[in-house]
């Protein structure tokens, strides 16, 4: 078997470097520009569009459609809505931490909006320092 030389050898490579380095012709490289593509975090969204939101109703209406995510973000809201003055968001509060939080085991006789609120009091600080991690 005839071994190949060094002129066979430049025959295939020279062509291949050629087309390579020929300019307007890429094979593979990085995007021009970035996409500008961003991701789009919903909790953060709907808790900004909460807090601006001055009517109780449309407050809550947010904090219901924000719950069922289990966002720590939104449980430090729905702590923090415990204590506001108007009754149908603290009480609805209340609820919406029952439903969608881990409160833990609560005795049938055992006041339920009491183990909710021990349950803030307890956890508020942790749940606090885990939310300032994640996007405002």
């Amino acid at each position: 078997m005839p071994r190949p030389s060094a002129g066979s050898f430049l025959l295939l490579v020279v062509p291949a470097l050629l087309v390579l380095a020929l300019p307007g012709r890429v094979i593979a490289g990085p995007p021009e520009r970035a996409s500008g593509k961003m991701v789009r975090d919903e909790v953060a969204d709907g808790l900004r569009r909460y807090q601006q939101e001055k009517e109780g109703g449309r407050r809550l209406a947010w904090l219901k459609r924000l719950a069922p995510t289990r966002d720590v973000r939104v449980a430090v809201a729905l702590g923090e809505a415990l204590d506001e003055p108007a009754g149908l968001l603290s009480g609805e509060a209340v609820v919406l931490l029952l439903a969608h939080y881990d409160i833990g085991p609560t005795s049938p006789l055992e006041d339920l909006s009491g183990a909710v609120r021990r349950w803030w009091k307890k956890n508020k600080t942790d749940l606090r320092r885990r939310a300032a991690q994640l996007p405002q």
